[in-house]
């Protein structure tokens, strides 16, 4: 063979070894991740832990242009035969055919299911605006169901007995900015806070000639915080709204000298809120007042997200301000000790049940 005629055939080979080789790319590329991933995580709790998968079970990702305009939504949610978003590392995907390649920005809305199932339960209910293509981003607010303005113009969310369902969004207060690149994967974790807040109150009276019941007291907490901006941030705006228990009961006396002549050691109620604003000032802070119903006579008035938030004092070496120990817990509980009627004794306990702080009246 001469030389001609062998570089012929090497050419030759070559040819078929690219042809073959770009075959053997385009079988490959076809399981090729492309396009967007998005993943969750909440660990802005006092736990410090992502328990998204064992909290969250409804989540709706919000896809903005450039220029912050509408583009799309998506929702995944639990249902009773499949639960992804209980798998570990979950990731909500689109595809280049949903979100070409180009600039977004990203925002999270997620609740214990999917938000249509939410609205199907009875209670007071968190509403979202419903966005239409090239829509602002700004124009993206959830809403707490509330009544008309009464005398004292507060408007009183209705619970119909019902706790309020759990909420959260995405918790840096501007949205998540990706970029996409066509044939490549883009992967993103959007960071999740909680806004819910379940509230317990307990009244204890010390004079045992004194009958205390849960009936006989009104529990009141005023807060502008019912409807929150696409950034979770409460609105100004909005009105104050008036939440009261959704559950009430008592505790009957097992020691006789804690009895009351009712027969019964504790009043007990239970009340669950939007997020708690804190406000240095005190001038827009949350307000517990409780009033004797027959007497009028009040027992309790506090600024309540102040006396909340010294609970970060258990998490010393975190140094939280009190916005963010407000904004990481979400259970607390308030035990008031009566003296006739007057509230003595105050004792705070957050989730971390160990731990308590007292107050004396006199400290106020």
């Amino acid at each position: 063979m001469n030389f001609k005629n062998f570089r012929l055939l090497l050419l030759a080979l070559t040819a078929n070894l690219l042809l073959t080789a770009c075959s053997m790319m385009e079988t490959d590329l076809s399981g090729c991740p492309t396009g967007l991933y998005v993943g969750f995580k909440y660990d802005y709790n006092v736990e410090r832990a992502d328990m998204f998968k064992d909290h969250v079970g409804g989540v709706s990702v919000y896809v903005f242009d450039e220029e912050q305009r509408f583009v799309m939504q998506k929702e995944v949610a639990n249902s009773a035969t499949e639960q992804p978003l209980k798998t570990y590392g979950y990731q909500l995907h689109f595809d280049e055919d949903e979100l070409p390649a180009g600039s977004y920005y990203l925002l999270a809305v997620a609740q214990q299911k999917g938000y249509d199932e939410t609205l199907a339960t009875n209670g007071a209910k968190f509403r979202r605006t419903e966005l239409q293509p090239g829509d602002a981003i700004e124009r993206l607010a959830i809403t707490l169901d509330r009544e008309a303005l009464n005398a004292d113009g507060l408007a009183p969310v209705p619970h119909q007995g019902c706790p309020l369902d759990t909420l959260w969004t995405t918790r840096d207060a501007d949205a998540q900015r990706v970029t996409l690149t066509k044939g490549c994967p883009t992967y993103h974790q959007l960071p999740l806070i909680r806004h819910t807040k379940q509230l317990n109150i307990c009244l204890r009276e010390l004079n045992a000639d004194e009958p205390i019941r849960a009936e006989d007291y009104d529990v009141r907490i005023m807060h502008r915080n019912g409807r929150l901006r696409y950034n979770g941030l409460p609105d100004p705006e909005d009105a104050t709204l008036l939440y009261m228990p959704y559950a009430l009961w008592n505790t009957a006396a097992t020691d006789p000298a804690r009895a009351t002549q009712t027969g019964i050691d504790a009043a007990n109620y239970e009340v669950f809120m939007s997020r708690l604003s804190y406000n240095d000032a005190g001038t827009d802070n949350a307000h517990l007042v409780i009033t004797h119903k027959e007497t009028g006579h009040v027992a309790v008035d506090l600024d309540l997200n102040r006396i909340l938030s010294d609970g970060r004092e258990y998490f010393e070496l975190q140094r939280y301000s009190r916005q963010e120990f407000l904004d990481r817990e979400n259970k607390y509980s308030l035990t008031f000790i009566l003296q006739n009627g007057e509230w003595k004794e105050m004792q705070l306990r957050i989730s971390v049940m160990d731990w308590a702080k007292r107050y004396q009246r006199v400290d106020f």
